[in-house]
């Protein structure tokens, strides 16, 4: 059965001369050594110098001479003639005998080293371009490889179509091996199996190849989820258990490639050797590639969080902006008053509530208790009035058959836990930064109020067994008093 591989003018292309030749390929295949010189010299005429030359050049550059040198590039032929000092025209007048063309070639293959291919080295050839057909299956390519290495071996390039007809040769070879490899994992029980993966489902009236293989199209927790229960109906199979080597890497996203272009029908008609490898490959490839999908997903729904948040701290300041100008102007009568020597310190609070009654100063001190922030102002609590938002997601992502790849999550996460992780589910909870337990140590740079008397009685200090993390610390233990107390580090 004839192999096209190429078109018809492809082929005529592939076995004559090329029409250009690259400087650098020029100079490396086409300059005429000491040793070049004394081969060339001894055959009679110019004429057959240069032809002689010509052959040499090209088999080196092709590890095949075309029968008609006339195609030759000219620049190949005037490059030969200036180091051999005739002329270029000379080489119209060579070969009038094809026996003499074919006499001066094999004098040329035994100088280069080059020899016919024999019965060993086409097999050896086949044997080599299974290999390369399992990584790749692109047909052009491994005639591209087979040349190559044909060339290194100095082996004459047989025909195009022989060759054409070893590289179809070799990637049968491959589907014939690939189903080799795959056999131990076809039970009757996983054929069925991948034989549901392409009928529709009556439930969603979709395939569950389909459906493994749409994408995400945003980075909402819904999205991740679906992501989620991806993996979740991959590990229910145990394709994480499925050996590695089954398939190539380069194999197996070929193979996955192929189910995701081919549809439910067309897989269905395939034979076996080809619909079952094919499925099993797309299988392995869709466990990676789906886990890396969720990871990043979550990733940017974190950053969506993390950037919303510090846009919604940028519109707070630009909010009370104006109700801080006035508390300002409140905090200068204030201290106009306290550091005044000439007021007595038992006249400061009447002149205070003289300037400002009590029901104004609480009323302002309520407002100020609303828009305080902390020392170092960070965006936290804005970020945890969006934690309901991350929490649809977050069980799914620190599921147990994801621990591995949790932690690449966990760097997004790690920044924003100010409180330490919750005892009460699987994910970490956020606490809001002054509404800690009581009993249990807050982080430095929140002022502490009386609502009592509405003014602050003091700002909480940093735990100096926690260093950087001050924020993560255990609850003391109950009933006992804070003052003085070193709260334990919790891990996050």
């Amino acid at each position: 059965m004839p192999v096209h591989i190429f078109s018809d003018d492809e082929r005529d292309r592939l076995s004559r001369c090329p029409p250009d030749i690259l400087p650098e390929d020029m100079t490396a295949f086409f300059t005429l050594s000491i040793a070049d010189r004394e081969f060339v010299h001894p055959f009679r005429g110019a004429a057959n110098q240069l032809g002689v030359a010509l052959q040499l050049g090209l088999l080196r550059y092709l590890s095949f001479c075309p029968d008609d040198l006339r195609d030759a590039p000219a620049s190949a032929v005037a490059y030969l003639a200036r180091q051999l000092g005739v002329a270029p025209q000379l080489l119209t007048h060579y070969g009038a005998r094809a026996q003499t063309r074919t006499d001066h070639l094999r004098a040329v293959q035994r100088f280069l080293g080059f020899r016919d291919a024999d019965m060993f080295d086409v097999q050896a050839l086949e044997a080599w371009l299974l290999e390369r057909a399992l990584e790749h299956d692109k047909p052009t390519l491994l005639f591209g490889q087979a040349a190559g290495k044909l060339q290194a071996d100095k082996i004459v390039r047989p025909g195009v179509t022989r060759l054409e007809r070893l590289v179809a040769a070799a990637r049968n070879a491959a589907w014939e091996e690939t189903f080799r490899r795959a056999m131990p994992l076809l039970t009757p029980e996983r054929r069925a199996f991948l034989d549901g993966l392409l009928r529709p489902d009556p439930r969603t009236n979709q395939a569950s190849l389909v459906w493994l293989r749409l994408g995400a199209t945003s980075n909402t927790p819904a999205a991740i989820r679906q992501a989620l229960a991806k993996r979740a109906f991959l590990d229910a199979q145990g394709v994480a258990t499925w050996p590695q080597e089954l398939f190539t890497p380069n194999r197996r996203k070929f193979l996955a490639q192929l189910a995701r272009r081919s549809t439910p029908q067309a897989l269905q008609r395939a034979p076996d050797e080809r619909r079952y490898p094919i499925l099993l490959a797309f299988l392995q490839q869709s466990l990676v590639d789906i886990t890396d999908e969720a990871v990043e997903l979550f990733d940017r729904c974190v950053a969506d969080v993390d950037r919303r948040a510090k846009r919604d701290l940028a519109e707070f300041r630009q909010r009370i902006a104006r109700s801080t100008n006035v508390k300002i102007h409140l905090l200068m009568e204030v201290l106009a008053i306290v550091l005044d020597l000439d007021i007595p310190d038992a006249q400061i609070r009447p002149r205070l509530y003289a300037r400002r009654p009590p029901p104004e100063l609480r009323a302002i001190a309520e407002d100020c208790l609303r828009q305080v922030r902390p020392l170092n102002d960070t965006y936290f609590d804005f970020v945890e009035r969006r934690y309901g938002y991350l929490r649809q997601c977050m069980p799914d992502c620190w599921r147990p058959s994801l621990s591995r790849h949790s932690a690449r999550m966990i760097p997004s996460w790690r920044r924003w836990t100010c409180c330490g992780a919750s005892t009460r589910s699987a994910a970490p909870r956020f606490r809001r930064p002054g509404r800690s337990p009581s009993g249990s140590c807050r982080p430095s740079g929140y002022p502490t109020w009386s609502m009592r008397t509405g003014w602050c009685s003091g700002i909480t200090t940093s735990c100096a067994s926690c260093g950087s993390c001050a924020a993560r610390c255990a609850p003391a233990t109950s009933g006992s008093s804070t003052a003085g107390a070193t709260p334990t580090p919790r891990p996050i």
